[in-house]
């Protein structure tokens, strides 16, 4: 026997493995596919989350310096990224956020189609496959959202509490103390994270009691721990920004959005060329209901994994319809949720009929030509979905992307290392104008979190406000807004004439207004 037969059997992947690195491959090959293409969707918290970690790892904190109406989780996370982005530019640095989310995106695909694999190839294909083929995922994975983030952590905690539970092995508590732990970093980056935490202890608490005290107390310590620095730095600003802002917030009548919107954006289809209509989304899920019933009904295995994927997306599904705000790519934070409950549900489903099948008198040979039928049939369908889903990105971008190259404007009108106010930090991340040599430059990054504190732009600016942007304003050299009178900034008759009177616009072009300030005498 060859020598190294052993070292190359030892590097055989199971079917399981398999089936998650086909899923992680798509996923990932699609995003990346994305990358190439020269519109990026717009997504003001890119920018907001970049500028942030920047600021950060130069020693200007959050809360304390600027406003950041998130927990400061994703700062941490991204501090590598903006170490990065200070060496080689933001521009290098924003591709090199895209990049991690493309594979955090994919990493999510691939975890939840491993986590429910005691259930089979189908259910891992119909969960983890219908998270990477979502088209709320091409969206999420082209930009820096908290959300793909906040799931990782979710799906490393659950995988690392349930999945011995999911073999019929007891949970010991480390298991409960590392999934504690990833769970309450998960909250660090997103407060959201609490909500299949909830789920995970309901499913919990009655076959292990007072054991499921580990899994809360090292969530909570977790995110204690983590988030004490920010906190002693500036305690009223945290509690208000973290808290307060999440909790409490007023949104505008534009991003309330009805029932009926938010319903279609869950199905991971809104908005594209295909989103259903708000009657075929209720139906979807009035169906999914069904489905999950019948499912319960079966005689066929269950355990706490099942339980959990129900109980999260109602919760996270009913927090989302009910919440002041909504934005097209909340659908992707219960996406693995309603993806699991469907994988799931349709193996159970598919179980008695397959056993049937199984039990049916058949020549081997004819059941290889249905397995080869099978395998054949599914490689098409992906190829397929893989040709069609890309078009889904145009989609995107036609309603919510951005051209790359109208950027340049703002690179080459504004020398580097002046002082810029942007209305959208996102602008100067992508022409690369974003850090200044001035060191008594605004540090804002986040103007539309500033109008939270002020009425959320619910009202009009009230005159300390509207002060606050004037005294950014008499530091800059330059301003840039995405429209003359950019709703995000602060305006009231006295700012807009005392702007007037000291900057003159020196470029206009769609969505680009740059602004010089007037010489000083």
């Amino acid at each position: 026997m060859s020598p190294t037969r052993p070292g190359l059997r030892a590097l055989r992947l199971t079917q399981f493995q398999a089936v998650a690195l086909l899923v992680f491959g798509l996923s990932l090959g699609m995003s990346l596919w994305q990358l190439s293409v020269p519109e990026f969707l717009s997504s003001y918290d890119s920018g907001v989350y970049l500028a942030a970690t920047i600021h950060l790892i130069s020693g200007v904190l959050p809360y304390k310096d600027f406003t950041f109406v998130q927990p400061p989780g994703i700062l941490l996370l991204m501090s590598p990224v903006g170490v990065f982005s200070r060496i080689f530019g933001t521009h290098d640095g924003f591709i090199l956020a895209r990049v991690v989310s493309s594979i955090v995106t994919a990493a999510n695909a691939g975890l939840l189609a491993w986590l429910v694999r005691h259930r089979g190839r189908l259910a891992m294909m119909l969960a983890g496959g219908g998270l990477a083929f979502l088209p709320v995922s091409f969206f999420v994975s082209s930009s820096l959202t908290l959300e793909p983030y906040c799931i990782l952590f979710v799906l490393l905690g659950v995988l690392a509490v349930l999945d011995r539970d999911a073999k019929g092995e007891l949970i010991s508590s480390r298991r409960f103390c590392v999934g504690g732990l990833l769970l309450g970093f998960a909250a660090l980056i997103k407060l959201w994270a609490i909500f299949p935490l909830i789920a995970l202890v309901v499913c919990l608490v009655p076959k292990y009691r007072q054991r499921v005290g580990v899994l809360v107390a090292a969530a909570a310590g977790c995110f204690v721990t983590l988030a004490l620095p920010f906190f002693f730095a500036a305690p009223h600003h945290f509690f208000s920004q973290v808290f307060g802002e999440q909790l409490f917030r007023q949104a505008a009548p534009i991003q309330g959005a009805g029932i009926g919107y938010r319903l279609v954006v869950l199905t991971g289809f809104g908005p594209t060329t295909i989103a259903p209509s708000y009657a075929a989304a209720e139906v979807a899920f009035a169906i999914l209901v069904v489905l999950v019933a019948v499912s319960f009904g079966v005689r066929a295995p269950r355990g706490t994994l099942d339980g959990f994927f129900i109980t999260a997306a109602l919760l996270v599904g009913g927090s989302l319809l009910y919440s002041a705000e909504f934005f097209p790519y909340y659908g992707y934070f219960l996406a693995p949720f309603l993806m699991g409950a469907v994988g799931l549900s349709v193996a159970r489903l598919v179980a008695p009929l397959r056993a049937a099948l199984s039990a049916t008198p058949m020549t081997n040979a004819f059941r290889r030509t249905l397995r080869w039928a099978g395998e054949v049939g599914g490689a098409l369908i992906i190829f397929a979905l893989v040709l069609y889903l890309t078009s889904f990105y145009s989609s995107y971008t036609w309603g919510l992307g951005l051209n790359s190259p109208e950027f340049n404007a703002i690179t080459h009108r504004i020398p580097a290392g002046a002082c810029v106010v942007y209305s959208e930090v996102s602008y100067g991340i992508e022409a690369n104008r974003w850090t200044s040599s001035d060191p008594y430059c605004p540090t804002q990054v986040d103007p539309l979190g500033m109008w939270m504190a002020w009425g959320y732009q619910t009202k009009p600016a009230a005159a300390p406000f509207a002060q606050t942007w004037k005294t950014y304003f008499e530091r800059a050299r330059y301003v840039v807004l995405s429209a003359p009178g950019d709703s995000l900034i602060g305006w009231n008759t006295n700012l807009l004439t005392w702007f007037s009177d000291h900057f003159h616009l020196i470029y206009h072009h769609d969505y680009v207004v740059i602004y010089r300030a007037d010489a000083k005498t």
